[in-house]
């Protein structure tokens, strides 16, 4: 019976106005999305000037600064100091105008003032701090009489490497920094594609059964259907509606990645072909507890729905639904920085947030396997019991048609089903 009733619901909805609508926008949306990289890098050059050209105003010092300004400014290439001693303070204000220079540097001491016309360029302000501070530090280090090898020792850094060792002690890989930051990326990014389709799908479920209850048809099957089989029924035809939904985005997603760095994964990767960096295993992850994360909410989203007596008050109930989900995205987000962490370590293990926090964890580290089945068996348990639970509450839920049971009505009823 169910696959009749998976059928129904898939059929019902796939031709409707609103799903084509929604698929069409979500494929605009990718495509859009594809030329953000593009589009932030022109924007950037275009707000980055490729040449800065600076007139320094300096009170009379017993160190000036102009020549280890402009001695910066030719290694740099990009970069044109000049002095304007002898004239006006105003006059070199009128200067940075008439003449449409990047800035005038003034001097006093240890005072620096930029003076210009577009003070909020943070990047411009940025880059001129930074030409500032290098020649304070090579005036700085002739005074103390630092030569430039002893400058070089002094500020020279390390990349410091990392790697893990098992749990017995016995050696183990090196972590890339580069690849760590990029599991990162991705795990993000799939995170994000979870917790939308958890709350997209679980608000279609949820509405989905409160309209069926409005509208009466929920009592004529309930009376020939088990209402399990009803439940699930709902939830599969939904997900599977939005699972050919979340393909055809994807497939979208993907297409635009193949472009290279134009697209958003390509460039937020920083590498020409992203999808050749996924393994096999995180893809299977993803299917997995993406899964067993949708059919644990759905059901819930379902008896949320069955216990509204109007379309319009399903938002009240969902809303407290998808605080939970929200919950689990932000644990997933935490555990981000430490992955191996007790917090992160035990709510992997809580069926709400683990569909994300253990996710990530196996993208970003490499969890015990102990750890990763005790989440899959308390996630697949979790889905069953939650599904049982759910499907009492539904069936209470859709015989109370024109009013909303209170929370004792439906823990009364529950104690005596029989």
């Amino acid at each position: 019976m169910i696959p009749v009733l998976v059928k129904r619901d898939f059929m019902s909805r796939v031709t409707g106005t609103a799903y084509i609508i929604t698929t069409v926008l979500g494929i605009l949306v990718f495509v859009g999305l594809s030329f953000i990289p593009p589009l932030m890098d022109h924007f950037v050059h275009s707000f980055t000037p490729r040449n800065i050209d600076l007139v320094v105003y300096e009170q009379p010092t017993t160190t000036s600064m102009v020549p280890y300004l402009q001695e910066i400014g030719e290694e740099l290439g990009d970069t044109r100091i000049r002095t304007v001693q002898g004239v006006d303070e105003r006059e070199a204000y009128r200067m940075v105008v008439d003449e449409d220079l990047t800035g005038l540097l003034l001097i006093d001491g240890p005072l620096y003032t930029l003076v210009t016309t577009d003070g909020s360029n943070m990047t411009v302000n940025t880059q001129i701090e930074g030409l500032v501070n290098r020649a304070l530090t090579r005036a700085n280090a002739e005074r103390l009489g630092i030569s430039d090898g002893d400058m070089a020792t002094l500020f020279q850094r390390i990349d410091l490497r990392v790697r893990e060792i098992g749990p017995q002690g016995d050696d183990g890989a090196e972590i890339d920094s580069v690849a760590h930051t990029q599991a990162m990326v991705l795990a993000y990014f799939l995170l994000f594609m979870i917790y939308m389709a958890l709350i997209m799908y679980g608000n279609m479920v949820a509405s989905g059964v409160a309209e069926e209850k409005s509208s009466r048809i929920m009592e004529v099957m309930v009376s020939t259907v088990k209402p399990l089989e009803l439940m699930f029924g709902k939830i599969i035809g939904v997900g599977a509606l939005g699972l050919l939904q979340f393909l055809i985005w994807t497939g979208t997603g993907l297409l635009m990645t193949t472009m290279g760095k134009t697209g958003l994964l390509g460039g937020m990767l920083g590498i020409a072909d992203p999808l050749s960096t996924i393994p096999l295993s995180t893809v299977l992850w993803f299917g997995l507890y993406f899964l067993l994360g949708y059919f644990f909410y759905a059901s819930i989203f379902a008896a949320g729905g069955a216990l509204v007596s109007r379309v319009e008050e399903v938002s009240q109930v969902v809303t407290i639904i998808m605080m939970l989900i929200i919950v689990g995205f932000i644990a997933a987000y935490v555990s981000f920085a430490n992955p191996n962490s007790n917090f992160a370590v035990v709510t992997s293990l809580i069926p709400f947030t683990s569909p994300m926090v253990m996710f990530a964890r196996i993208v970003l580290a490499n969890p015990p396997l102990s750890q990763v089945i005790a989440s899959v068996i308390i996630l697949v348990l979790s889905v069953i019991i939650g599904a049982w639970i759910s499907s009492k509450i539904y069936r209470i839920g859709i015989l109370l048609y024109g009013k909303r049971p209170s929370v004792r009505q439906v823990v009364g009823l529950l104690k005596d089903w029989d």
